[in-house]
């Protein structure tokens, strides 16, 4: 940046540095990102007590509580639970996969409009278990009950120690 100035009748250039500039029109003004707690599930392990393949299915334990919370959420945006299991079976007891456990949405609180989306057959991809408008509050708990079973099988070898375990990842998105 060049500037002309005129002293005592004789014209001077004097020169500085050209200084940034950032500039955003009235009309985009950006929203803020919702801010995400840590996701928890309690109980942390759900067992199944598979004792008669001929009876179908085995129920587990207990439902299983996953929580967050939210700051800055906007009342016009979805929140979604996924769940997914990246092991294809039960570790030690590689008879069994994945896809034989059931995963059912009981109810949802937080936010509004809370929903269970339709009960789902574990896989490797997050599958949507459950979803519903942003809390605008700070701080905002959610919560999602969900259940599991376990569809028995005389193909499948349990062992009874080690016991057999699958993990399961559940991811929230909150734009």
């Amino acid at each position: 940046m060049s500037v002309l100035v005129m002293a005592g009748g004789t014209m001077q250039m004097l020169s500085a540095q050209q200084k940034a500039h950032i500039v955003v029109p009235a009309s985009r003004v950006l929203p803020m990102a919702t801010t995400l707690s840590a996701i928890s599930a309690s109980p942390g392990t759900i067992s199944f007590t598979a004792a008669d393949p001929d009876l179908g299915s085995d129920a587990g334990s207990s439902s299983a509580t996953v929580s967050w919370s939210t700051s800055g959420g906007s009342a016009a945006s979805t929140w979604t639970l996924k769940v997914h299991a990246a092991a294809a079976n039960f570790a030690n007891c590689a008879t069994v996969p994945r896809s034989a456990v059931t995963v059912t949405c009981g109810g949802v609180s937080g936010g509004s409009a809370g929903a269970c989306g339709g009960a789902i057959t574990l896989s490797g991809t997050g599958q949507q278990v459950a979803s519903g408008k942003e809390s605008t509050s700070t701080n905002a708990p959610y919560s999602v009950t969900l259940s599991f079973t376990l569809t028995d099988s005389w193909s499948y070898i349990a062992k009874q120690s080690p016991s057999c375990t699958l993990s399961l990842t559940y991811t929230v998105t909150a734009p």
